[in-house]
């Protein structure tokens, strides 16, 4: 008794597998970079218009973004944070990334000066000197 057997196919195969899993990874990666960049902006601020701004510089500075709300509750990394926090999180920066961090503050524009002065306070005692306000171009 023969058993049967297929005629073979002439020509070449592409096992796509790995392909798959590449385009898989990619997809994961760029949703949870998407992800993580947008949680920096989830507090709704109205921020001031200024009349003068400067350029974002070509190299990105490591940046530290704190949201001040209406409710004059400060925001770091999408985290509602308090001033004694604040300073604790500036102050546990290496003091070799120190003088190259940036601080941008998106505070609305409705608040008390009182609040900023806070941050700015905190970043003074951290020695952070680079404070930047986010701010709408008129």
């Amino acid at each position: 008794m023969r058993i049967p057997t297929r005629a073979r196919q002439q020509g070449i195969r592409f096992n796509i597998t790995p392909l798959i899993d590449i385009v898989f990874l990619l997809i994961v990666f760029f949703l949870a970079a998407t992800h993580l960049t947008q949680n920096e902006k989830l507090e709704a601020v109205e921020l001031p218009q200024a009349s003068q701004h400067e350029r974002e510089p070509a190299e990105a500075p490591r940046r530290m973004i704190i949201t001040i709300t209406l409710d004059e509750t400060l925001h770091l990394r999408g985290k509602e944070i308090s001033a004694e926090e604040l300073d604790a999180q500036l102050l546990s920066i290496d003091d070799s990334k120190r003088k190259g961090t940036e601080i941008r503050i998106r505070g609305d524009q409705r608040i008390p000066y009182q609040i900023v002065e806070r941050v700015l306070i905190s970043c003074a005692r951290a020695g952070i000197s680079n404070v930047q306000f986010a701010v709408l171009n008129e």
